[in-house]
């Protein structure tokens, strides 16, 4: 619908491209009164609600631009003299705000293309002020104004980005931009008004509906661009306190507020162990969270029973984890145990004859009396048989003499690791792509055969190579898989001896 909807603004965008920058800061010609715009008298205009009406009802840009030039948008003062906006221009923006802040959704597309002319650095520096009075006022239970808001607002650009062209300078000469005292201070309106708008949205009484989608966007987005990123701290802190998705989705922002800016948050580590669960690794943005997940731990001054607490959690959550989240979770792991050789005691323990023997308390959430370095490793014996080859073989690094490099935490998401498998050729031997893989994903390295040792020589089969019966046919034969689900491996009375018996085929 984006594309389609482009189609209404193609002319005008032809238009904008032959207005530069500079154009905007031009005199006016000599052969052109200037003053002539800010003198006459100020035609009929619509009301604030008359002009919401009419934003709903209009179906073409070229209709809201021949309105605003029917407009006298500006004015001289009669005490101070300075340029200031018309009763006219007050009730367009008023008016824009009731039509964005109103009972009906707008379509984002729509929305798209109406900030091709309010989302302008000019006219939106007067919104800009209008918004924040309104969203102060706004309710929580407004959430079809909330979602206007939030998605108008992702289509106007910070001046980091770029400066959009100015609208006004289309409909008059003069405007409290071009003026010479004024026009200087451009950059800095633009960054403030971005500023104060996305803080009392962050201030504001959100709907619970629209964080889910705010809280990352402001991080990715919008916190770097803050001239104080600081103040949004008390929104993050009170979102990180929810042990909910919008704890897990803010923790991108509180790790940049705690190593940027030096903010301090008491039982940091616990509250992440907390979030740390497997509902996490089923959602959308697990490939961010899990690397942030890593750059928590990466401080090697970090207690050692921060560390066994989360190798412990991390394990439990792969008995539970999708299979496009085993991978990296195997790898970060193994890189933990690398970085924080104190934990290997962790990996070389014997293993408990029974879940219930595991000292290890799952449910506790504070890190001191989780008991996790008297505990083992065990889950990895149990995905030694996985169904899953790759995670299988990266499952026995608990076997080998610990390393000293770390390994590359790969993602990949399910469709390719579908296709991966499917690419495998069954019954016969490896393909050209199927050797190919097995250079990039470093399968042989992972079977503890180490890059520059001697290949094994194959012995030599009696009936074969050049006295073999010729024009053979090879026989595959179905295998047979055992479907049941595993059950009982968390419910503690299947001993963790039997347990891999149940994943085997």
């Amino acid at each position: 619908m984006d594309d389609d909807l482009d189609q209404y603004f193609h002319s005008n965008e032809k238009e904008e491209d032959n207005h530069s920058e500079s154009d905007s800061d031009e005199e006016a010609p000599d052969n052109i009164d200037a003053n002539y715009e800010l003198e006459r008298a100020e035609p009929p205009y619509k009301l604030s609600a008359d002009f919401a009406k009419f934003l709903h009802a209009s179906e073409y840009p070229e209709d809201i631009t021949k309105y605003l030039k029917s407009l006298k948008l500006f004015e001289k003062d009669a005490k101070t003299a300075d340029i200031v906006p018309t009763k006219s221009l007050k009730s367009v923006v008023s008016g824009f705000v009731h039509y964005l802040l109103g009972v009906k959704r707008i379509q984002k597309p729509v929305l798209r293309g109406i900030a091709k002319i309010f989302g302008r650095y000019d006219i939106y520096h007067y919104i800009s002020q209008e918004l924040v009075k309104a969203i102060n006022n706004l309710k929580e239970s407004r959430t079809s104004a909330w979602f206007n808001l939030f998605n108008f607002l992702q289509f106007v650009p910070h001046p980091m980005d770029r400066v959009t062209k100015p609208l006004f300078r289309q409909f008059c000469i003069r405007t409290p931009f071009t003026e010479k005292a004024t026009k200087k201070k451009k950059l800095v309106w633009i960054s403030t008004d971005f500023d104060s708008v996305w803080m009392a949205l962050m201030n504001g009484q959100i709907s619970e509906k629209i964080t889910l989608k705010l809280i990352p966007y402001i991080t990715q987005n919008v916190i770097s661009r803050l001239k104080t990123p600081f103040k949004s701290a008390d929104f993050f802190f009170k979102m990180f306190d929810k042990s909910d998705y919008h704890g897990i989705l803010s923790l991108g922002a509180i790790f940049r507020l705690i190593s940027e800016h030096n903010f301090e948050y008491p039982k940091f580590y616990d509250k992440v162990y907390s979030l740390t669960n497997p509902s996490l690794l089923y959602m959308s943005q697990k490939e961010a969270i899990l690397t942030l997940l890593d750059s928590f731990l990466s401080s090697t001054h970090i207690p050692t029973y921060i560390v066994g607490s989360f190798l412990k959690r991390l394990s439990r959550c792969l008995l539970l984890a999708p299979i496009d989240a085993q991978e990296p979770i195997l790898g970060l792991i193994r890189n933990l145990v690398i970085r924080h050789p104190n934990c290997s005691d962790v990996v070389h323990r014997e293993q408990p004859q029974t879940v219930y023997d595991d000292p290890f308390d799952n449910t506790e959430t504070d890190l001191h009396k989780t008991k996790a370095m008297e505990s083992s490793l065990w889950e990895m014996k149990l995905l030694q048989c996985h169904w899953n080859q790759s995670v299988r073989k990266r499952a026995h690094f608990i076997d080998k003499s610990l390393q000293k490099v770390e390994s590359y935490v790969r993602f990949r998401c399910s469709d390719e690791l579908f296709s991966v498998n499917m690419a495998k050729s069954f019954g016969g031997e490896d393909g050209e792509a199927e050797k190919y893989r097995k250079l990039q994903d470093g399968d042989d390295d992972d079977e503890g055969v180490g890059r520059g040792a001697p290949e094994a020589k194959k012995p030599r089969r009696k009936g074969f190579g050049k006295f073999a019966p010729k024009h053979e046919e090879k026989i595959v034969r179905a295998v047979g898989i055992n479907s049941e689900v595993p059950r009982g491996i968390l419910e503690r009375n299947v001993a963790v001896v039997d347990a891999p018996k149940l994943w085997r085929i």
